[in-house]
Parts: structure tokens; C-alpha cells; sequence
């Protein structure tokens, strides 16, 4: 061992040592100068006896417990020498192997030279200490090689553990494992319903058939526990089959043939990795209704950690043509109201004409039942100013959401419109301390959705919150009674959502809407809520402008112009795109000044709320949007990878 050594492993000491004698020198020389001389003198002195002391007896022991060291790994290597059943080997600093013992030699016989399995980068991150052991498949049999440092050279000692057993094992026990599944039949009484009596049995037959020879490829335990509904335990071995092939089963089922003018379509939840049945089949349901909120036609995976995973939702979701729901929710909000001391109502962040006009009805109604109401307004209304502007005349109370949570009590009622994720409300605070939430939307459910809701309903059939709320108020009796400024908004937020009837629209959207222009709705009023100003028009047609139309009739658009209401011009630049000939889904970006807005239409052909989903947004299936960090140009370079990724462009 050398002096050089022992000097760096005795330095701090030594500064440590040098540095408060020479200030004690210091202050004793300046108060006597023979004194301080003096203390010179005898802290040199202390310094070279340290030294020689260094010299003559640590140095001495460090190299005889090196020495016992080297002897003890000699020892080890000498008995790992001659081992048959544990392969070791020694690498240098250089990534070359420069001993092995036998049985590692034997290994390289089915193996190849561990040289080529085991590389310089890999040696290392072992030496770094960024990787503990190192995961190896080789001879058709798993391996774990744990390093050990040796003293002479920088080397690693690597023993090898055959772990193929305990693989096996592992692999057999995940696959083991149960998967719970229940299966509902969407719309199952309307297909009945409008099928002809002497096939309904047939139909019933097919739809049995189909679900149980799926079931029987997946060994499947199954059992029909409703008319419409189906229940399943099979393997965890077959999931991984299934979600590569992406649950064909969804469109077997749509090739069953019916009377109805829909085509027949289930709805799968799947719990898996749960520790109990009991957990299992929780997960199952939640999925289920995930996928149910999300319009059916689709199978959700969900697990006890991590998010759900989502497959088909190729169809739009059908209307429904019973409204029992709808009256029997109408009478369930009625009960809570009643039960409330004041009834806070808001939409989303940012509200645009659906939310507000949502927010209104349901406004009207709680006064009406004469209880204490105040819609929550706080963060920007760009996307309603005409709307907003014509409301204060009325005897509407806007409050922002930091008096709401002032004001908030445990019997105060909240209810949120036209969203479902806390998130993305006015005051995410306010539906964290509120004790009853009821939440009224018409998106496709998503997994941020509002846990401790009293009452959800979520129809995403329904062309926007405006239509559920008019439908809702129309089973309110007496208390049904609206202004014509209450017709009027929530009809803006219906032709708002439905491009002036002409998107999502069905039967009980225009009965909606009938019911408003009953209640006194003046469509030219309604129609002046959309006017822009001029300098708006012409930074909507500024987007236009930097349209790119890719492949597959994609087209993309933004604008590096920031301005308080791009949530508004980015959906119009969107909706005008949309239709113009050859374009199948339209994009379009730009910055509110704080946040860059994406917004997001189709014809049909790509369903764009999963495109939006994934860059933490969401919507329909022909019309989302989202909001990111990042500028319009990066959120649309992001947007285009994802497409080049889902093979929906080139």
C-alpha cells in the first residue's frame, strides 16, 4: 500500500487538524510573540509526529487487513473454483472476463461466451451502482447475475443463480389468476322492442350464442344473470389475448341482425390483479359503468392500481327513447333540493353556453322550490359574453367560488353541469369540502369522475346538459315554470353543441327544444348569443389560414395568437374545417394567454375523444378537446405523433 493512499486517507484529518492549531497560533502570537513562537514551534512538531505516527503503525494494519481480505477472497474463489452448480466469473474494468470456474465454463457450452451476455455498459451500471443485479434470458433458461467487488483491479466477482424455476412458477401463478367480467347488452329492450314477436326469440337466441361461444375460447365460467346482462371468470392468461386483439367480440355482436334501427352492441367491465372476488367483481361493475358512461359499445379493463383501459366505442352512442330516467332523476334532484339550506351551481373552468345555459335551468328550478341558489362564475366568461351580459339583467346571482367555499355548510347542496371531473370545475376546492354533490353531464365518462356524487346522471347520448335539464324540468310540475331568458340560454346551449341541429341531434333533442320555444325561447335572440366581434373573426380565420391537410383527410391548424376566447375560436375553426369537402376530423390549437386550448372534430371515421383523452382531455366521440402546458405549435407536433403512432395517418 502506498504513501500516496494513506496521505488521501488521512488529509481531512490532517486539514482538519493543521487548520485549528494555526488559528490557535495565530491568536496566541498576537498577544505574545515568544508565546506564540513558542505554540509554532510545538504544533510543527505535533504535525510530523502525526505523520511518522501514520507511517509506522496505521499503515502497517491497512496493509495487513488488505492482506486478509485478498486471503479471504482467494479463499472464496478457490472454493468457487472447482463448484459445479454455481457459475462465477470475474470481470475487469475493461468488460472482459478474466476467470471463470467450471461450472460457468460448462455454462458457456448451451449459453455462448458470457463476454456477449454480459456487456461493458452493463459492468458498468453494476460498478455505478444504477443497476443491483442484472436480469438475463439465455440458453432458454433465466438468469440473475449479482456482482461482488474485488480488491485487485477494479474487478467484479459475477455468480450466476439459474432462477427458470422460480419464473415458471411466477408465470404460472399470474396466468392462474382470476378475471372477473359482466357483460351488458346496451339498449337490449329497444332491440327487443322493435324487433317482430315470432324473432325476438331468435334475436335473444343469437345474442346468447354469440356471448357464450366468445366466453367458451376463454374457458370461461359464465352465467346469465339478466336478461341483458352476463357474468364471467376466466384466467388472467387470456386477458393479454385479448386485449392484442382488441375484444372482437364487439363486433361480432354487430352483425346480429335485428329490427332495430341500431345495431346491437354490449358493454364489457373486466376487474383483474385484485386480491379477492369480492374485489374482483367490485372492479368489474366499476368498469362496467365506466363503460356504460362512456356510451357503450366498448369493454373496460380496470385494475386495482394504475388506469383503466379502454377498447372499441366504435358506434355513437343511440338514444334512448324511454325517459323514465330522466323523470325519476328529475324527482330525485327535487328530494335534495328540498333537503338543502342553499344550492351552489357550476360548470367548467371557462363555461361555454351548454354549461351556463345548464346552470340557469337548473337554477330556475331551485328557486322556484323557493331554496337559496347562487351560480359560481370565476374564470373567464369569453365563450358567454353576449349571453353573460343579458343575464345580469335578470335576477340571477353570480358569485365566485372563494365565497362559495366561505359560505359553504354540511346541508348545502352543489351541483355540477356539463363536466364530471373535479379538475375541471370552477373551484375544485368547493367539490372537495362539499358534503352532497349531484352531477349532471352528458360527456363520455372518465376515470377522474366525482366519487362521492349523492346523484349522477350522465347521459352521453344526449346532444348537451341543456337538453337533459330541459327534459328534467318538464317532469318538475308546478315548479316547471321558466322565464323566457331561462328558455333562451339553455336553447343557446343546445344549438351550440349540436352546430345548429345539425350534429348529435335526435328525437328528444328537438322535443327539448320545442319545449323551450313553448316556454317563450325567440330563436333570433338565441341566435345574436354567437355574433363575434370583427377582430375575433379575423383571428378565427387566422387559424384557417395555417390549416395542413394530411393524409387520411386530416387536417390540423394553430395559431401562435394568444387570446382570452381561443376556446371559443379554436372550436369554430374546427367546426368551419369539418365542413369543408374531403376533411374527415379537423384540429385546431391556441393560447387563451395561459393555457393552449385543442380542439377537436370528426366526421365519424376517428373517433377523436380517445386522441383528446390521452393529452388529458375529452368529449365525444365526434367532438372533444383538451387544454395543455405546452405552445399551439409543440400540443399540434405532439397531437400529429399520435396519430403517425394509431396508424391514422402516414
Amino acid at each position: 500500500m502506498d504513501k500516496k493512499f494513506t496521505a488521501n486517507l488521512f488529509k481531512p484529518f490532517t486539514i482538519l487538524f493543521a487548520s485549528v492549531m494555526g488559528v490557535f497560533c495565530v491568536i496566541v502570537l498576537a498577544l505574545n510573540t515568544w508565546v506564540g513562537a513558542a505554540a509554532i514551534a510545538i504544533c510543527v512538531g505535533l504535525y510530523f509526529l502525526f505523520q511518522n505516527a501514520v507511517d509506522r503503525y496505521a499503515r502497517p494494519m491497512l496493509e495487513d487487513e488488505q492482506q486478509r481480505i485478498t486471503a479471504r477472497q482467494n479463499d472464496i474463489l478457490s472454493g468457487l473454483e472447482a463448484s459445479e452448480t454455481l457459475p462465477a466469473c470475474a470481470a475487469d474494468s475493461s468488460g472482459s472476463i478474466v476467470w471463470k470456474n467450471f461450472a460457468a465454463q460448462e455454462l458457456e457450452e448451451s449459453v455462448g461466451p458470457l463476454e456477449e451476455l454480459v456487456t461493458k455498459p452493463m459492468l458498468d451500471r453494476l460498478v455505478a451502482g444504477e443497476d443491483k443485479k442484472l436480469r438475463l434470458e439465455a440458453g432458454g433458461r433465466s438468469w440473475t447475475v449479482e456482482p461482488a467487488p474485488l480488491t485487485e483491479g477494479g474487478r467484479l466477482l459475477l455468480t450466476w443463480r439459474d432462477e427458470t424455476g422460480f419464473e415458471t412458477l411466477k408465470k404460472v401463478y399470474t396466468e392462474s389468476r382470476g378475471c372477473v367480467a359482466v357483460i351488458g347488452v346496451n339498449n337490449y329492450d329497444e332491440i327487443i322492442s322493435s324487433t317482430a314477436v315470432e324473432n325476438q326469440s331468435l334475436v335473444v337466441a343469437e345474442i346468447d350464442r354469440c356471448i357464450r361461444t366468445w366466453a367458451a375460447g376463454m374457458e370461461a365460467c359464465t352465467i346469465r344473470y339478466r336478461n341483458s346482462n352476463y357474468a364471467l371468470v376466466f384466467e388472467q392468461k387470456y386477458l393479454e389475448q385479448l386485449r392484442a386483439e382488441k375484444f372482437p367480440i364487439l363486433g361480432q355482436m354487430h352483425e346480429i341482425e335485428t329490427g332495430a334501427d341500431f345495431p346491437t352492441s354490449i358493454s364489457v367491465g373486466i376487474g383483474c390483479e385484485a386480491s379477492s372476488f369480492e374485489e374482483l367483481r367490485e372492479q368489474a361493475d366499476a368498469a362496467l359503468d365506466l363503460a356504460y358512461g362512456r356510451g357503450g359499445d366498448q369493454a373496460v379493463i380496470k385494475r386495482a392500481a394504475g388506469d383503466p383501459e379502454y377498447y372499441g366505442g366504435s358506434l355513437p352512442s343511440v338514444e334512448k327513447r324511454n325517459k323514465g330516467r330522466s323523470r325519476l332523476f328529475s324527482h330525485a334532484l327535487m328530494q335534495q333540493i328540498a333537503m338543502a339550506d342553499h344550492v351552489y351551481i357550476m360548470g367548467h373552468s371557462r363555461p361555454d353556453m351548454d354549461a351556463f345555459g345548464a346552470c340557469v335551468g337548473i337554477y330556475r328550478l331551485v328557486l322556484n322550490m323557493h331554496t337559496a341558489a347562487d351560480i359560481i362564475i370565476d374564470t373567464g366568461y369569453e365563450a358567454i359574453e353576449e349571453l353573460y351580459k343579458a343575464s345580469r339583467e335578470g335576477d340571477y346571482r353570480f358569485i365566485s367560488a372563494e365565497d362559495a367555499v366561505r359560505n359553504l355548510t354540511p346541508e348545502s347542496l352543489l351541483v355540477v353541469c356539463d363536466c364530471h371531473a373535479a379538475y375541471m370545475t370552477e373551484s375544485p376546492e368547493l367539490v372537495e369540502r362539499a358534503n352532497k354533490i349531484i352531477i349532471i353531464d352528458h360527456h363520455r365518462r372518465s376515470k377522474d369522475v366525482i366519487e362521492n356524487a349523492s346523484l349522477v346522471y350522465m347521459e352521453s347520448y344526449a346532444s348537451s346538459t341543456c337538453e337533459l335539464v330541459a327534459e328534467m324540468l318538464q317532469y318538475a310540475g308546478e315548479r316547471s315554470h321558466i322565464g323566457k331568458f331561462d328558455a333562451e340560454a339553455m336553447l343557446a346551449g343546445i344549438t351550440l353543441d349540436t352546430k345548429n341541429f345539425t350534429v348529435s341531434a335526435g328525437a328528444r333533442t328537438f322535443d327539448a327544444a320545442s319545449w323551450l320555444k313553448r316556454q317563450g325561447a325567440d330563436t333570433a335572440v338565441v341566435k345574436s348569443f354567437f355574433k363575434l366581434r370583427l377582430d375575433l373573426v379575423q383571428k378565427k380565420y387566422n387559424i384557417l389560414a395555417n390549416t395542413q391537410v394530411m393524409d387520411g383527410g386530416v387536417a390540423v391548424a394553430y395559431t401562435k395568437e394568444s387570446d382570452p376566447t381561443m376556446q371559443v375560436l379554436a372550436a369554430q375553426a374546427a367546426d368551419e374545417l369539418l365542413d369543408m369537402r374531403g376533411i374527415e376530423a379537423a384540429f385546431t390549437a391556441g393560447s387563451t394567454g395561459e393555457r393552449t386550448v385543442i380542439s377537436a372534430r370528426s366526421s365519424g371515421g376517428i373517433n377523436v375523444q380517445t386522441i383528446m383523452e390521452r393529452m388529458g382531455g375529452g368529449g365525444h366521440r365526434n367532438g372533444a378537446a383538451a387544454q395543455v402546458d405546452v405552445s399551439p405549435e409543440e400540443a399540434i407536433q405532439q397531437l400529429v405523433q399520435m396519430l403517425r403512432e394509431d396508424g391514422i395517418i402516414e
